[in-house]
């Protein structure tokens, strides 16, 4: 194995109130960064990324092993679930430390155990649909799955993106309801994308290509909904702030959870290491240290450090 260089480049943060700028731009450090990997292994597309409790990171990508696990220093540890996935989407660790996948080509989603063993399957692999309940199976189908959160009564929730609904499932991964349908009105989704799940239980769903961000409460009903937001992509919560990627403007927003926009990074584009292509999966380490991949990019990850 080799440990790969790392490029480093000089990049703003603009706090921002309101869409403008309002005080210096704080100083980011971005480091592209480069794992080290088995001989003759490459990442692809590299849809997210995540932490482990124990620092290490797990990275879904879609190249030929694509779900991975690295040390704190991005050196190879092991794969998980080989062979198990088609177009590798959405990742997340649960508090337990289990490890969720959605995968838009197989259309399922999987949960593995911290050890790597699969412990929960959702969805039929490689079939499409909405379900099997006419003849007594009680079994959710998806389309294209795209994220995975969960709630504080361990309840999951499923973007289902090729029904353009959000599905809901007991810790048994039994249908409890599913909400949604396409189009603009409050409630429909147009390529819903991404999930997360506040402390005072609101759903937010990214509603991708509407350019807003959803509020629901647990049971799917409309809260409200934040505009002005660009294309969102992926999100994530890191304590009461929300982060939120933007592929199309290869920009990272931070908002509060009133939806008032605190920053706005727009990272250098183009298709070197340590730039910017489809800017897509983040994770929010301490201190807002950022770590964030991109697809158009293979093997793209980087990581921005705040400069004191």
């Amino acid at each position: 194995m080799k440990l790969g260089t790392i490029a480093l480049l000089a990049c703003l943060f603009l706090p921002v109130s309101g869409g403008t700028a309002v005080a210096a731009a704080a100083r980011f450090e971005n480091k592209a960064i480069e794992v080290s990997l088995p001989e003759g292994w490459i990442l692809g597309e590299v849809a997210a990324i995540a932490r482990r409790d124990n620092g290490n990171f797990i990275i879904f990508h879609r190249g030929r092993h694509q779900l991975l696990e690295f040390d704190q220093d991005q050196k190879f540890i092991r794969e998980i679930g080989p062979g198990l996935f088609k177009n590798p989407h959405g990742l997340r660790i649960d508090d337990d430390g289990n490890i969720w996948t959605t995968d838009s080509g197989t259309h399922i989603v999987l949960r593995f155990s911290p050890s790597g063993a699969v412990t929960m399957v959702l969805g039929k692999n490689n079939l499409a649909g909405t379900g099997w309940f006419d003849r007594d199976y009680h079994l959710v189908l998806f389309d294209q799955p795209m994220d995975v959160a969960l709630d504080r009564h361990k309840n999951i929730y499923v973007v289902d993106k090729g029904n353009e609904r959000i599905v809901k499932m007991d810790p048994n991964g039994f249908l409890i309801k599913a909400w949604g349908g396409k189009g603009s009105a409050a409630g429909e989704f147009k390529f819903a994308h991404s999930i997360v799940i506040d402390d005072e239980d609101r759903v937010y769903v990214a509603d991708r290509e509407n350019r807003r961000i959803q509020r629901f409460d647990l049971e799917g009903k409309y809260l409200d909904e934040w505009t002005d937001v660009g294309y969102p992509y992926v999100m994530t919560l890191a304590g009461d702030k929300l982060w939120v990627t933007d592929a199309r403007a290869e920009t990272v927003r931070k908002f509060d959870l009133n939806g008032r926009l605190l920053k706005s990074f727009q990272g250098p584009a183009g298709r070197n290491p340590g730039q910017f292509s489809a800017v897509h999966g983040i994770y929010v380490d301490t201190d807002d240290k950022l770590w964030v991949t991109q697809i158009f990019n293979w093997g793209g990850i980087n990581m921005l450090r705040p400069l004191r």
